[in-house]
């Protein structure tokens, strides 16, 4: 794994939290944000937590379909043992937790 410049890093984590709140909040999910961890709240009550992994230039999804680390490479977040997209992996716990669409664009 060869790092990005932290800038980098945070550039596109930031773009990715943003693009998951304004996802959220078109389909009605409940967002908080504390520092640099975003959890959707469904109407269920269920959660899906979202963190920046500054040290590791991850993001990390933890949900009850599971924990996933994600790196981003060519601008792409990726699961760090599957290859699945950040997209993909989050809309399937979303869903498995009785959420909404989310339209990640």
């Amino acid at each position: 794994m060869s790092a990005m410049p932290q800038s980098d890093y945070f550039r596109l984590a930031e773009a990715m939290l943003a693009a998951v709140g304004s996802a959220a909040d078109k389909a009605d999910v409940d967002t908080r944000r504390d520092g640099a961890v975003l959890t959707l709240t469904l109407d269920n009550k269920e959660r899906i937590i979202i963190n920046l992994q500054a040290p590791l230039q991850e993001l990390w999804l933890a949900s009850q379909s599971g924990a996933h680390h994600f790196r981003c490479s060519a601008q792409q977040w990726r699961d760090t043992r599957t290859g699945q997209g950040f997209a993909a992996l989050l809309q399937a716990a979303v869903t498995a937790q009785g959420g909404p669409d989310l339209q990640l664009g």
